[in-house]
């Protein structure tokens, strides 16, 4: 095919839609953004490095604001006079709104794509810091929770885009690299900010300087955002006559306009190993989630440090070892495989964690430590574990529902520890760390399990080395584009069982729970003894 004999027509039946036709062999061809997404596995390396460097800075903001509230907890508690419970819906009004947001932008991702979508959810992000900001200023609760629920939809979305675009990049190759460079990334902006809220507090005099700070990054990040979506539109148009994936007839182009068309009956067929990954999402999401809320004022109270800046420091030592750890751990699962086995050395430290800082005195550090290895060890091997065993058409879509679980857990989770520490006595959290420790046992028979199932019906693609799991996945992904091509579903061969249909309708119950947990406590705060 010669570049002289392409060129640009209307099509008869749409003519808004602009195609290239090759006049030699008589087919139309179809660039790479009109292809879909399953063919950006196979894109030239500048679009992917430029994905890469610009996705990785613009959910900063995002990460450090929820962080630095976390460690505000004391002055939040004190100048608002709230108590632990309003505290947790406070803090669960963000993962509230995200039990549904991910699935809807998840599916938005899978048909429309994400560059101009993230800079709306930004911009969502900036407006719920700033109301953070002045319902800090006039001490107003209500105001804050409305906030925060703002900025939960925008900071939900950021990361569900994110990490679906990326995996889409790099589903068959580097994909651990590149997710353990994000999620190092993330844990970075979320270590900054427990290190500094307390400590910005401090030196101003003004405990609301520390959401004015976490504003101007959020601001920051919006013109991360904004750099990507130009570079990247302007890389299309100077590739687009140049950059294709394939010759089609007439017939697959018009299969091609009907494939964007989202199919919700293809969502019980996700594999019962996803909804295993989601299962554990669920558990251990909702343990790390839920005690970085509480890490700072947990020092204080359990170690007796009543300076909330040193008890900051200690408290943010539980996001150290994923910024190094995540990027190396990427490395590995890259050329050695073990996601699972990774994943349940992440359950055995959340376990070594809660022992510690339940039942000893030990320096808070060693605990926090821990955790912080289990942080590390623990996202990275579902996020790339879901990546490899959904569709490309349903990545956006499995990840929303990742996303969302962790969020239903969180919100559960959070109000519930708020509940038990306010019927403790003295306010302790020896009940909370309780309710840890079981649950990061549950967790633990969980993964075990799944290092059975995926052995046996994956063919032990997620513990598999590099070259069996490079072979793996390009046979899965050639099958997708070759569908695609026909303009059929990925998930159109693939049959459904009884099963299939009880896995989504436990997750619409657990969602229906944490709405309403989240609506009784908001609405009444104050529990009976």
């Amino acid at each position: 095919m010669s570049q002289q004999s392409v060129e640009k027509v209307e099509l008869k039946d749409d003519p808004d839609k602009v195609v290239q036709y090759d006049h030699e062999s008589d087919e139309f061809v179809l660039s790479e953004h009109e292809a879909g997404e399953s063919a950006l596995v196979n894109a030239p390396w500048q679009y992917k490095v430029i994905a890469l460097v610009t996705a990785l800075l613009f959910p900063l903001g995002s990460h450090f604001s929820t962080s630095a509230i976390s460690a505000m907890k004391a002055p939040i508690k004190k100048n608002l006079g709230i108590n632990n419970t309003q505290y947790g819906v406070l803090s669960s009004s963000v993962s509230i709104i995200n039990t549904i947001f991910p699935i809807a932008g998840g599916i938005f991702m899978d048909m429309f794509g994400s560059v101009w979508g993230t800079l709306a959810v930004n911009f969502l992000i900036i407006i719920g810091s700033l109301l953070t900001c002045i319902a800090a200023k006039i001490e107003s609760f209500g105001l804050m929770v409305a906030g925060r629920v703002l900025f939960g939809i925008g900071s939900g979305l950021i990361v569900t885009m994110q990490e679906s675009m990326l995996s889409k990049w790099f589903r068959t190759q580097h994909l651990s690299i590149v997710i353990g460079l994000q999620l190092s990334i993330s844990r970075l902006a979320t270590f900054l900010g427990t290190l500094v809220a307390n400590p910005i507090a401090a030196r101003t005099g003004d405990w609301v300087w520390s959401f004015w700070l976490s504003f101007i990054i959020c601001c920051f990040s919006i013109l991360m955002n904004l750099a990507y979506a130009l570079v990247v539109r302007h890389l299309r148009r100077k590739a687009g006559d140049k950059e294709t994936v394939g010759v089609f007839t007439k017939q697959e182009i018009q299969h091609q306009k009907k494939r964007k068309a989202f199919h919700f009956k293809s969502l019980v067929k996700f594999p019962i190993y996803y909804w295993h990954i989601l299962l554990i999402e669920f558990i251990f999401a909702a343990v790390w989630s839920s005690f970085q809320t509480i890490s700072t004022e947990f020092v204080q109270i359990h170690f007796g440090d009543s300076d909330a800046v040193l008890a900051g420091y200690q408290a943010s030592a539980s996001q150290s070892v994923p910024i190094v750890a995540t990027p190396l751990l990427g490395i590995f699962m890259d050329f050695f495989g073990g996601r699972i086995t990774i994943l349940l050395v992440s359950a055995i430290f959340l376990i070594l964690s809660t022992a510690f800082l339940g039942w000893t005195y030990i320096s808070a550090v060693v605990g926090m430590v821990f955790y912080s290895i289990s942080l590390a060890f623990g996202p990275i091997g579902m996020i790339t574990s879901i990546g490899m065993i959904v569709p490309s058409d349903y990545i956006g879509t499995g990840l929303g529902l990742y996303k969302s679980s962790n969020n239903v857990g969180t919100t559960i989770l959070d109000i519930i520890v708020g509940v038990v520490q306010d019927h403790t006595a003295d306010q302790a959290y020896t009940g909370v760390m309780i309710l840890f420790m079981a649950l990061s046992c549950i967790g633990f028979v969980l993964i075990a399990l799944l290092l059975f199932t995926q052995y046996r019906y994956l063919d032990n693609l997620l513990e598999a080395p590099r070259t069996k799991r490079i072979r793996l996945m390009r046979e899965r992904a050639d099958k997708e584009i070759e569908l695609n091509r026909k303009g059929q579903d990925s998930y159109a061969d693939t049959s459904v069982s009884k099963l299939n249909y009880v896995y989504p309708a436990i997750f619409c119950i657990c969602l229906i729970v944490a709405w309403v947990l989240f609506f009784v406590y908001a609405a009444n705060g104050k529990i009976a003894a």
